[in-house]
């Protein structure tokens, strides 16, 4: 537990600093890089490491989604896209007598997962302009608070079994409590950033029956990451996805909710107001 909690610490402090450079290619870089361990992470659980050629095209397509949104790369989104599919291709055909379709599919899925879904990330702050700071820490709070909230109802009142065969220590009675402390930790940050911005002279309004809803969502899509997680590591028979965080495991092992979390908010926010001026 002490490593855990001193991993944590510093893993937290880590994401304030790239935080204060908000505004720049800091955080990019940063998104870039997860999601190249994460894809890593997922070609060795999956075994498909070893193939060079899709590594390295999928390595090449994860690393460059995160600037895709940069003014000088938009006339090649497109381009990349559909480069990623044809080399993909151009793989199959030359390596077809070791190598099965269903492997490019696999490699195709889950580049564009991890590089899209970490990426919101970015989409968030470049979509919503003063507010980007807070809807990330929103973002990253409802990917994280609903689990602390379950891992700690669940070990106290926890009875009835969530899903024994993928995840056999969560229970309902923690999902339940995990989804009502995100609500209510989604609740005092939208109150606390309307304090701060009245502070600063910006008079908003919060509309907390939409915080309260995407605090459900997110509580529920985080609970829904994690076991998605669970099932990936239990079908390839791993215990974690790596050791980079000790305590935690690996880039998934810490950011599989996060995964489902940030491309629903970034489409929920675009269709559901939550801030007026």
């Amino acid at each position: 537990m002490k490593t855990r909690i001193i991993s944590a610490a510093v893993g937290i402090a880590l994401m304030v600093v790239i935080l204060l450079f908000i505004d720049t290619l800091v955080i990019n870089f940063a998104i870039a890089i997860l999601a190249l361990l994460a894809m890593y992470e997922l070609l060795v659980a999956t075994k498909y490491a070893g193939n060079k050629l899709l590594s390295a095209a999928s390595f090449c397509f994860v690393a460059l989604v995160p600037f895709f949104r940069l003014p000088y790369f938009a006339d090649i989104r497109k381009i990349a896209c559909f480069a990623f599919i044809v080399v993909l291709f151009c793989i199959l055909i030359a390596k077809h007598a070791e190598m099965r379709f269903e492997q490019v599919g696999m490699v195709f899925m889950l580049s564009v997962w991890v590089s899209f879904a970490l990426s919101s990330i970015i989409f968030i702050r470049d979509d919503f302009g003063r507010d980007g700071l807070f809807l990330i820490i929103l973002t990253l709070a409802g990917a994280w608070i609903a689990d602390s909230g379950a891992y700690f109802v669940g070990r106290f009142f926890g009875k009835h079994k969530l899903a024994p065969n993928i995840s056999p220590k969560k229970t309902i009675e923690g999902a339940v409590g995990g989804v009502c402390t995100t609500i209510i930790v989604f609740l005092l940050l939208g109150f606390g950033y309307t304090k701060l911005a009245a502070s600063n002279g910006d008079i908003i309004s919060m509309q907390y029956l939409t915080l309260a809803l995407l605090g459900i969502a997110s509580a529920v899509l985080g609970m829904l990451g994690d076991l998605t997680a669970s099932i990936i590591k239990r079908q390839c028979s791993i215990k974690d996805f790596g050791h980079i965080m000790p305590g935690h495991g690996g880039v998934l092992d810490r950011f599989d909710s996060v995964l489902f979390v940030a491309p629903f908010m970034y489409m929920a926010l675009g269709y559901l107001p939550l801030i007026t001026r």
